[in-house]
């Protein structure tokens, strides 16, 4: 079936929030499972948090452009869905957001920083994938 967002190769919901994280592929778009993708489920959410582009556009800018490859991952792009979930689109939670509360201060949080006051560093993400060694053919 696809994302009804998905028309003629291009992202209609890209258009609709373009500041959102850039995605390395259209594969999930194409898939059953379009309903998994970050920038879906923020469009097609009744709330967004009013800090929601902010903490988009520093992603955008801030975030190794490896991570932005591994939102392709099931396994990644499921930690930022959850986080993205629990607060970004939640209207009762998205105030308990540790990036909300700094920037309701006047502050910039750390990209380190995730919503639930964690922090890990965009390195961590990388090494704790696993390699995968395919002998020589």
């Amino acid at each position: 079936m696809g994302c009804p967002l998905y028309v003629d190769f291009t992202r209609e919901c890209i258009s609709k929030f373009p500041d959102f994280l850039m995605f390395p592929t259209f594969d999930l778009c194409k898939s059953d499972d379009y309903e998994e993708c970050l920038a879906y489920l923020i469009v097609s959410s009744p709330f967004n948090c009013s800090y929601l582009i902010t903490c988009g556009n520093e992603y955008k800018k801030n975030i190794p452009k490896i991570i932005t490859k591994l939102l392709a991952e099931k396994e990644i792009r499921d930690i930022y869905y959850t986080y993205t979930s629990q607060y970004c689109i939640s209207p009762e939670n998205h105030v308990t957001c540790a990036k909300y509360k700094l920037l309701s201060e006047g502050k910039t949080p750390p990209i380190t920083l995730f919503p639930d006051g964690s922090t890990v560093h965009p390195m961590e993400i990388i090494l704790k994938k696993k390699l995968i060694v395919h002998p020589p053919e």
